[in-house]
């Protein structure tokens, strides 16, 4: 018994030994690796002379992948035959498969293509560079490349390419022939050439989506005509900015045509229409603000197909529509939703908080033939409950109307309309309306502006957001007013306009035109309500960028 409750004894100690060590040696996870591969060395060594091999090797830490390469690295100057990139245990092995050029220096940058095989750790910006011949360019040429129309770097990858002076056979060189060096702009917009010779070289950025090193049609490009000397340091004064922007390559067409009700259809172009004739069967159109939609009603409502030709300029197309009416859901048991209501004929388009001295606005959905004689607004005024009557001024398009009224700013108002005011094309009359109004005080922009560009500016008010809430279109030097801003800060740009035509103009480099110059006011301006704020601002070639 004493032996076998000793050897019983031994055992519970010997399991719970063994227990111990296994729980020592399966340790519960650890920090996760977040070291990027080191670099042990490389063959031919790293920035080697009269290179002569046809490939070249990298030793690591660590095993590793490449990722991507046709995008993740980049080879300058570029090289027609792409190399190979295989990974022998913890090398990576680069074939060339190219002509090296004689007495060139050549850069391969990994950028982010280089990670740990485990992880995922990338290698940042990894350069191996060699000589073909005894010596090795060491001159660098830096710049940014920012968008022309806000100044700030472009989104998208960006790649910069220089031309040897003596290798510019054109202003358009970049859309047919290969660069001689080439770089990347970081998220920043930053580019630098290394390991490049001395020499004066031409700068164009693009955003090269197909990788050909190339300006193609459509692709938004940057460029100077100037050329840049290559030096031995980089500093501000030889750093080069380019302007990037997307060309223009609309062309006016239909974007969309189609029955929105039976009896009415809406027709969208992708640009503005400027003299435009709609022919069809018994029909009125009107045109929108912003002259892109046109809202077209049928004299016959039933009206559920038809054959209609828009021209304008640069434009003729013949448009087949049919309605086609929509879905109902059901409703569990079978039952189907009601149809929605028809729009109301009239409607406020000043409610809510509007400026007190903007003008009190009706609009309709379709347009008016007749409004009752003396038709008025009978308004009432909350503070006292008065009540004054003011008089209704229909505009030509018959799809808006003005109330000749007096109003009060912070005060509350409740508007009413009587019904069967007015009567639409097809017959039909207003129904009765209500609605309330509180005008508040905006703030106004005073600004006494003068130009000495010689040249018409676009003078732009931009809100917090980057959005365009003012514009005017400057030609002599004078005030440039600006009413009804909300309390709030802002931002000016103007747009030295040089095509006169009252937006910024892209730029294109297959055409050689670049983009119109841009440039913000000094300071952002913080506007009150019930205030005028005067600011003074003078312009000149140079304010932009041009000494011409």
């Amino acid at each position: 018994m004493r032996r076998n409750t000793l050897i019983g004894v031994l055992l519970t100690l010997l399991l719970t030994a063994i227990a111990g060590c296994a729980k020592q040696g399966y340790p519960n996870g650890g920090p996760r690796d977040e070291q990027p591969p080191t670099v042990l060395g490389t063959k031919p060594q790293n920035e080697g002379r009269n290179f002569g091999d046809r490939q070249f090797s990298i030793s690591f830490d660590e095993y590793i992948v490449v990722k991507d390469a046709d995008n993740n690295v980049l080879i300058s100057p570029p090289m027609r035959e792409k190399p190979e990139f295989t990974t022998k245990g913890k090398r990576l092995v680069v074939k060339i498969n190219d002509t090296l050029q004689p007495n060139t220096t050549y850069l391969f940058q990994f950028k982010d293509a280089i990670v740990d095989f485990t992880e995922g750790n990338a290698l940042p910006s990894f350069e191996y560079v060699f000589s073909t011949g005894d010596k090795m360019d060491t001159l660098m040429l830096a710049g940014r490349v920012l968008g022309a129309h806000d100044g700030k770097p472009w989104k998208e990858t960006v790649t910069v390419m220089a031309y040897k002076a003596e290798h510019v056979v054109s202003d358009t060189v970049a859309a047919t022939e290969q660069p001689d060096f080439i770089t990347r702009c970081d998220k920043d917009g930053v580019f630098a050439f290394h390991y490049i010779p001395a020499g004066s070289y031409r700068l164009v950025a693009v955003e090269d989506k197909n990788r050909d090193l190339r300006v193609g049609r459509g692709e938004s490009a940057a460029w100077e005509t100037t050329l840049v000397q290559a030096s031995d340091s980089i500093d501000s004064a030889n750093v080069t900015l380019l302007r990037i922007s997307a060309p223009d390559r609309s062309v006016q067409r239909v974007v969309k045509a189609e029955f929105s009700a039976r009896g009415r259809a809406s027709i969208v172009t992708l640009l503005p229409m400027q003299e435009p004739a709609l022919a069809g069967d018994s029909l009125e159109w009107r045109l929108n603000k912003g002259r892109d939609t046109m809202t077209v009603w049928f004299r016959n409502v039933r009206c559920d197909s038809t054959q209609l030709v828009l021209s304008d300029s640069g434009l003729q197309d013949t448009l087949k529509l049919r309605f086609r009416e929509a879905k109902r859901r059901l409703r569990r048991g079978g039952a189907s939703h009601q149809q929605k209501s028809e729009e109301a004929l009239v409607r406020p388009l000043c409610s809510g908080s509007s400026a007190f001295y903007d003008d009190l606005r009706l609009g309709f959905s379709v347009p008016i033939a007749a409004m009752a004689d003396s038709a008025q607004v009978e308004v009432l005024r909350m503070k006292d409950s008065s009540i004054s009557r003011y008089p209704i001024v229909m505009d030509s398009s018959g799809m808006e109307a003005r109330v000749m009224a007096t109003l009060r700013s912070g005060e509350e108002y409740q508007m009413h309309l009587r019904d069967s005011l007015f009567t639409d094309i097809f017959g039909h009359c207003s129904d009765s309306l209500d609605f309330s109004l509180t005008p508040c005080d905006y703030g106004i922009l005073s600004l006494q502006l003068t130009n000495k560009t010689g040249s018409p500016l676009v003078v732009e008010v931009l809100d917090k957001n980057d959005t365009v809430v003012a514009r005017r279109s400057v030609i002599a030097s004078g005030e440039v007013r600006i009413d009804h801003l909300k309390a709030d800060e802002y931002r000016l740009r103007a747009v030295l306009d040089s095509d006169a035509n009252g937006v910024w103009t892209t730029g294109d480099y297959i055409k050689g035109r670049q983009p119109e110059y841009i440039v913000y006011y000094s300071k952002s301006l913080k506007l009150r309500e019930k205030w005028e704020l005067e600011e003074y601002w003078i312009l000149s070639k140079t304010d932009f960028g041009r000494t011409e």
